[in-house]
């Protein structure tokens, strides 16, 4: 994605799908072109009542959010403004996936 663009991306959704057992979260952004990205992070295979499966599900979330928000440092940001967006996005991005997965001890995990 052009950096013009990602500068004027303002929205980042972070949705909850569950269809049947094997359960997808997908994280997506739009920008107001709208272009549309997005990163499914399946989980079906991790157990949800185990503080290790918890860790490995957050651990998923921030790399697709990394994905979808771009680089969180500024070597590859290549400016102030572009890592200040990412950050957010990120930020937005898993606080948003977090609510709305809300499986308990994953709150835990995103706050420690």
């Amino acid at each position: 994605m052009k950096e013009s663009t990602r500068l004027r991306t303002l929205v980042v959704t972070f949705c909850f799908t569950v269809l049947g057992l094997p359960a997808i979260a997908s994280a997506g952004l739009q920008d107001n072109t709208g272009e549309r990205t997005a990163v499914r992070v399946s989980y079906a295979d991790l157990d949800l009542a185990s503080e290790a499966g918890m860790t490995v599900l957050y651990r998923r979330l921030q790399n697709a959010a990394k994905k979808v928000c771009g680089p969180l440092n500024y070597r590859q940001a290549g400016s102030l403004t572009l890592l200040r967006l990412n950050r957010q996005c990120y930020d937005n991005a898993l606080d948003k996936a977090v609510r709305k997965i809300n499986v308990a001890g994953l709150e835990e995990i995103h706050r420690g």
